[in-house]
């Protein structure tokens, strides 16, 4: 049991090492852009990219791209809407507002919102597959990597680790294995004396709901992120 909790604290550790790289990497962008308003962050804690950029990647003007996310958006009100889960004059504000997912998601409970992905309506307004929308996203997130390595704003070795840390981030085995390795972890302090069973059924049900910095952010690892000037994530939710 020593050993497993060591594991398990190990997980943690490295889950809040890449919260800490992905708050260093926001400083050093936003430090030498100046600002944080003319990009979309591709990924949580991620490098950003211009809107111009992921129309590039799509091979599509910016016109195309703005119709296609506003019609994503649109579509998404109307089948919240449908399922009842806001009222005809939410909808009839969201419609009137920014097409912004993360408006929508203010209406919805976290189960409600599961069943809105921003990427599979996104991806069906431009007629694509979601493959293709994720495969502009990274390409869009490797070109900013390369231009900040360029610049020398992070070094090679950074940009390596963050896409280390991204891909652990992006994969529903590991989120698995850190879930496990934490119940094992919380079973332990029951048994040291630290916590009460009462305590550790509470936690263990929660553990979704930890955030990041705790050591678990189940939903952190592929929750929802903003994508700026988007205002949207890179979930794994399915519609």
């Amino acid at each position: 049991m020593k050993k497993k909790t060591i594991i398990s604290i190990t997980l943690a550790v490295l889950l809040i090492g890449g919260a800490l790289l992905a708050n260093n990497w926001v400083g050093q962008v936003s430090a030498s852009t100046g600002t944080t308003t003319d990009a979309f962050t591709l990924t949580e804690g991620g490098p950003g990219g211009s809107y111009e950029d992921l129309a590039a990647a799509l091979g599509i003007s910016v016109e195309d791209l703005t119709a296609a996310r506003e019609k994503a958006f649109t579509s998404a009100v109307d089948a919240a809407l449908e399922a009842e889960y806001i009222t005809a004059s939410q909808a009839e504000t969201l419609k009137a507002g920014d097409p912004i997912f993360r408006m929508l998601y203010r209406y919805l409970s976290e189960t409600e919102r599961a069943e809105f992905d921003q990427e599979v309506y996104l991806a069906e307004a431009l007629g694509i597959s979601e493959t293709e929308l994720e495969a502009a996203y990274d390409a869009v997130r490797q070109a900013r990597i390369d231009e900040l390595v360029a610049e020398g704003t992070i070094t090679q070795d950074e940009a390596d680790l963050q896409a280390a840390f991204q891909a652990l981030r992006e994969s529903p085995t590991f989120t698995a294995n850190i879930k496990q390795a934490m119940t094992e972890a919380i079973n332990a302090e029951v048994e040291a004396g630290t916590l009460t069973e009462a305590q550790a059924d509470l936690l263990i049900a929660n553990l979704d709901e930890m955030p990041m910095g705790f050591g678990m952010g189940m939903r952190g690892m592929r929750g929802m992120g903003g994508i700026g000037g988007m205002g949207e994530h890179r979930g794994p939710c399915g519609r």
